[in-house]
């Protein structure tokens, strides 16, 4: 005898002995039905006020901050720096002339000639710095090399006198100044300004050997 299935449920429905599910398995099933459903729920959309909270998030002023920031060290800096070349300078040149002399180069270009000296700095400088032969006068010409200074690139002349050195920084200048002179560290420092160019000497050389220095090269500038 053979049952189809509407047969067998009748059956079952009549006969078969009822249990109650537990509290405990039904709670349990609720669970999972729960942890079932929030695994497949989508992301809600925020309401408008959490919108309109989102878009007022200070970054986009930081950012304009920023920006504002890095322009200022971009454009303003750089200007404030050429500025200050007319500052006092006497610690940093005697710095970079210890440092040229101890760590190098203190010379980029090697010549005693200044007709190789002056065309080297061609392309490597916006002027063009004056070079003096003054070896007749006891203070041949070493050469040169481009130094820094407060993120300008400026010409650095070296000379030598007996076992000395004289550097010379020069850039332009529209200043008219009288040599002036001043000690750091027991170097000595003259600077004076001719209008087009303003100079720097630095040198352990004695102040009056220093001031003839000064003196040969304003003299050499006044001819040409």
């Amino acid at each position: 005898m053979s049952l189809d299935d509407q047969d067998l449920s009748s059956l079952i429905r009549r006969n078969a002995t009822r249990h109650a599910a537990p509290d405990t398995l039904r709670a349990a099933i609720r669970t999972q039905i729960a942890l079932a459903d929030a695994g497949r729920t989508e992301p809600t959309t925020p309401p408008k006020a959490a919108r309109r909270a989102w878009f007022t998030l200070p970054w986009p002023t930081a950012s304009v901050s920023f920006a504002l920031g890095l322009a200022c060290a971009l454009f303003v800096l750089p200007l404030v720096q050429r500025l200050d070349l007319n500052g006092p300078l006497d610690a940093e040149l005697v710095a970079d002339h210890v440092r040229a002399l101890q760590l190098g180069p203190l010379i980029e270009v090697v010549s005693t000639d200044r007709h190789t000296v002056k065309p080297w700095f061609q392309g490597r400088l916006d002027y063009a710095p004056p070079v003096f032969d003054l070896a007749a006068q006891g203070f041949p010409l070493m050469g040169g090399r481009i130094e820094h200074l407060r993120g300008n690139a400026i010409a650095a002349l070296a000379y030598a006198r007996n076992r000395h050195v004289v550097e010379v920084f020069v850039w332009p200048s529209a200043a008219m100044s009288v040599p002036l002179r001043s000690q750091h560290k027991g170097f000595n420092v003259l600077h004076w300004a001719d209008g087009s160019m303003q100079y720097w000497a630095v040198s352990d050389l004695e102040r009056t050997e220093m001031e003839r220095f000064a003196q040969l090269w304003r003299e050499q500038a006044a001819a040409q």
